[in-house]
Order: structure tokens, then C-alpha cells, then sequence
């Protein structure tokens, strides 16, 4: 997970510092959030913006370089679950510095446009010929390729739970593909709504000439049409890979190296699309900047889209690739919630992930029975119910993890063993042995926290 994650950090960080801090800003339709204008190229302020822009991309190269060392850095870590949490929450931590000159540069742009005596007054132009007639996503096939998604997704499911029989799928029933499938799945009902709230997000207005503009937003509607559809595709490619590929997801590892594909494949489609994104900002370049639509001060930090009087839900993002929502739209107010919940859900687990990684393992005897316990209770196994017990080393065992959690020294939850057992682990990897306790209604591979601690068990219950 923590390369994965690498994977995806150090080549977003990079582009988001080509795409953030131009080294030409004159050519540009933004400068750090404000929109370019004639009085910005011209005498003393083309002078003050060249020494601005500069430092806050300086300062940006360095936060860069720093991301790059650093997400290095916790690749090295030894401890499994103490690298996902560093690299998860790093994640964030780079995010927000590498924005930091952005919305600093933003505020002192908006007070230099003050200076020149450029008043913002919210003016938003709309071009009545073109209105809401400008479309290019082809809907049809997202439809249709989203179905077959979800179909390859409930082959799965029903191949997990035998309900389709398949002889070669082995690891049917631990539901590995099957999470992995609902994965692809997953981004693809985000993107399905995304690319049709773009489809329809309100036109840009570059000058007074309806069929430039209308041009202009068709070009860039489609571009970014075409990179939700070839995003779907290799969504659900790689959806009918892993059901295809049944017989051969057999281990995690398997499923990290096709996730690490998977990702090389969609940043390719977004060098694809910020291609061709620059080339039609090219080939429109002597329209802008000659119709400004100064909505400046609607964008907190330049960043964040908040304006009550438009009622258009997403808009171009002026940072990054894509569209933002309208924070002050109704819709805009709850995807802001629910995505101030989503992180926050996150960096809680994350906590939790710590709890259970810094916890030792206890098993506690107490009336007749063996309580497995971290954090809380997990099992309670009557000794009274215990019809075997044995031991063995834990390098000869084949286990795959059907729900639960998988660290260096926490193993807990349902797992498959060697031919398909389905039993209950609560153990911990490094003590490199185990203890299998059968039960009339159940299988439970323990140990305790340490060596030492397992085999005295052992000797007991033996």
C-alpha cells in the first residue's frame, strides 16, 4: 500500500508544481488563482508579478524536492503498518504545503490588483447563443460500459459465493477479487455523475464571438469527455482482468502489482489529457485576456469555488485538472460535508490502524475459557469445547485473508488456510508459530505476543 501510494503522490506533486507555479505566467490564463490581465503584462506590475510569481515558485520547488525525499524516505520504513500510516497521512501533509505558496501568491495578487486600482466586481458573463447547448460526452457508452462493470462485478460475487460454480477458481470465497473488481467498480460510479455535472458545468465566455466560444467549450468539454470514457475503459478492463485472471489472484502481492498498473495506466490518461488541454489553450490564446470575467474574490485562496449567486453547481478548477463544485450551491454545501467526512473518517482510521498496531496481543484465562483480547475482547474460546489442539510453524501456512486485519504483528479476522479451511486468526506473524485450536463449531489459529509466551500456552493446554 505505501508504494502504491508513493506511486501516486510523487508524480502528482510534480505535476501539480508545473501546473501551479508556470515558469511563463504571462502566457497563462491564471496567475496564482487571479484571472491574467492586460494591466498585469505591462511596466512595473509585469515587474512585480515576475518577482512574485518567482519566489512562490521557488518556494514550491523546494516543498517538491521535500515530498520526493520524504515519500522516499517511509518507503524504508520497517514496520509494515507504521509505513502505511506515515504515508497515508503524508499524503495530506503534502497536499496542503504544496498549496501554501499557491494561496499566499493568491492573496497578495488580489491585494496588488487592488493597488492598480482594478475594482472586482463579480462580473460573470454568459453567452445566451450557447447556453447550456454545448455538450460532448458520449452517453451512451458510459451507460453501457458501467453496466458491464457492474455485471463483471456481480459474476464475481456470485463466484465467491458459489453460487457460479467454477473448479479453477481456488481462492473462491475469500472475495479477494471480488474486492478488488468493486474497487474499479467504485471509482466508476464516482466518475459517472463527474463527467455528466461537467458535461453540463457553464460555459466559459473568451470573447464576444459566439462561435469561438461555442468552439471553444465544445473542444474542451470533449477533451474532458474523453478522459472520463477512457478511464471507465480501463475501469472495467481491468474489472474483466481480474475475473478472467480468477485462477492467479492468489495473493495480495498479485493484486499490488496490478493495482500498480492499473495507476500507471490513469496517469497516462491525465498527461493525455493536460496535453491536450495546453494545446487547445494554445490554439485560443489571442482570445484571452481580451473578455476577463473577474470572479476573483469568489475563490477562497484560489482554490475553493464559493459564489451564492451562481447557480451552476461545478465550475473549472483554477488549480489542477478538472472541476470543482460551487461550495455555496446545495448540492455543493453537502459534497463539501461529505468530503470533510471522508477525511476525517480517514485520518481516524488511521489512528485506529496505530492502536492496533502498538497493542500487544493477550491471551487471558479466566473461567474455564481462553479470551483473545487487543483493545477489547475478540474471542472467547471455552476450554471445555476444545476438541484438538496443535502446533506448527507459521511459514508452512497458506493463508489468505478474507475480512479482517493483516499487519506485521496483528493477524486477526477470517482467513482461508492451505486447501481452503476457513478458520479464525488471532495472532502475531512474528512469533513465526501458531497454535491451532479446533472447536465443535469453529478453528482458531492463535499465539500469544511473543515466542515465550505461545509455547508455555501451549505446554499448558496441551
Amino acid at each position: 500500500m505505501a508504494f502504491t501510494i508513493y506511486i501516486c503522490l510523487v508524480p502528482v506533486a510534480i505535476v501539480m508544481y508545473f501546473y501551479m507555479y508556470p515558469k511563463n505566467w504571462k502566457t497563462k490564463n491564471r496567475i496564482l488563482g487571479v484571472n491574467n490581465r492586460k494591466e498585469f503584462k505591462e511596466g512595473n506590475a509585469a515587474e512585480f508579478i515576475d518577482i512574485l510569481n518567482a519566489a512562490h515558485r521557488k518556494q514550491a520547488l523546494v516543498i517538491t524536492v521535500g515530498i520526493v525525499i520524504v515519500s522516499t524516505i517511509i518507503l524504508f520504513i520497517p514496520e509494515m503498518f507504521v509505513k502505511m500510516i506515515a504515508s497515508t497521512l503524508f499524503v495530506y501533509v503534502a497536499l496542503i504545503l504544496l498549496a501554501i505558496p499557491y494561496a499566499l501568491g493568491n492573496a497578495e495578487m488580489k491585494r496588488y490588483k487592488k493597488n492598480l486600482g482594478i475594482l472586482s466586481e463579480n462580473n460573470i458573463y454568459a453567452d445566451l447563443k450557447t447556453v447550456g447547448s454545448i455538450h460532448a460526452l458520449n452517453k451512451p457508452l458510459l451507460i453501457v460500459l458501467n453496466i458491464i462493470g457492474l455485471l463483471i462485478l456481480a459474476a464475481a460475487v456470485l463466484i465467491d459465493t458459489g453460487v457460479i460454480p467454477v473448479s479453477f477458481a481456488i481462492f473462491k470465497g475469500t472475495f479477494m477479487v471480488s474486492t478488488l473488481i468493486l474497487a474499479f467498480e467504485f471509482t466508476n460510479l464516482i466518475l459517472f455523475p463527474i463527467s455528466f455535472m461537467v458535461d453540463n458545468s457553464r460555459n466559459e465566455v473568451i470573447c464576444e464571438d459566439s462561435n469561438v466560444n461555442a468552439n471553444y467549450n465544445r473542444a474542451k468539454k470533449k477533451i474532458f469527455a474523453d478522459m472520463m470514457i477512457l478511464s471507465t475503459i480501463i475501469n472495467t478492463a481491468f474489472s474483466l482482468i481480474c475475473l478472467l485472471a480468477f485462477k492467479f489472484i492468489s495473493s495480495e502481492m498479485s493484486s499490488v502489482l496490478l493495482v500498480i498498473l492499473y495507476m500507471f495506466m490513469l496517469f497516462g490518461v491525465i498527461i493525455l489529457f493536460c496535453s491536450k488541454k495546453k494545446k487547445l489553450e494554445e490554439k485560443y490564446s489571442e482570445y484571452q485576456g481580451n473578455l476577463v470575467e473577474d470572479d476573483d474574490d469568489n475563490w477562497i485562496l484560489g482554490i475553493f469555488y464559493y459564489n451564492p449567486k451562481d447557480k451552476k453547481l461545478n465550475v473549472e478548477k483554477r488549480v489542477g485538472v478538472g472541476w470543482t463544485v460551487n461550495m455555496a450551491h446545495p448540492a455543493g454545501k453537502i459534497l463539501t460535508v461529505i468530503l470533510a467526512l471522508t477525511v476525517v473518517g480517514s485520518l481516524l482510521s488511521m489512528v485506529w490502524i496505530g492502536l492496533m498496531g502498538f497493542t500487544p496481543i493477550r491471551i487471558i484465562e479466566k473461567d474455564d475459557s481462553l479470551i483473545c483480547h487487543q483493545l477489547w475482547d475478540e474471542y472467547t474460546i471455552k476450554t471445555n469445547d476444545i476438541l484438538s489442539v496443535s502446533s506448527g510453524d507459521l511459514s508452512t501456512l497458506h493463508a489468505v485473508r478474507v475480512a479482517g486485519t493483516g499487519m506485521d504483528n496483528v493477524a486477526k479476522g477470517n482467513f482461508n488456510v492451505n486447501d481452503g479451511e476457513k478458520c479464525k486468526f488471532f495472532l502475531n506473524p512474528k512469533v513465526g508459530k501458531y497454535i491451532r485450536i479446533e472447536t465443535s463449531d469453529q478453528i482458531y489459529y492463535i499465539s500469544a505476543d511473543t515466542l515465550e509466551e505461545t509455547e508455555a500456552l501451549l505446554e499448558h493446554l496441551q
